[in-house]
């Protein structure tokens, strides 16, 4: 569970890292904020959060994912309906990182 935990830290920092789309030519800032492993840890014991895995098969397969997490199998098609449909339920989207 801790490396599952410390991969959603790397997640969470990915922007602050210059995380940028499948075109590199475009960059995307974005001012989101950030989490600590701990914080992101309590939120999904209390349930008060939802974790969102935008992360290759092939990462996941590597890495694992948290249990509970909503898995997106691609950032630039997935529609809105595999977001929770509760517009209050906090989500954390978490991602390897570019590379």
């Amino acid at each position: 569970m801790r490396t599952l935990l410390f991969s959603v830290a790397i997640a969470l920092a990915a922007p602050s890292l210059g995380c940028e789309s499948k075109d590199s030519k475009s960059k995307v800032e974005h001012n989101l904020p950030e989490m600590s492993v701990d914080e992101v840890a309590a939120g999904l014991e209390a349930k008060t959060l939802t974790a969102v895995d935008c992360n290759s098969e092939k990462t996941r397969k590597k890495a694992g994912t948290l249990p509970g997490a909503i898995l997106i199998e691609d950032e630039e098609t997935f529609t809105a309906s595999a977001l929770p449909a509760d517009k209050n339920t906090k989500l954390v989207f978490y991602c390897g990182g570019p590379g």
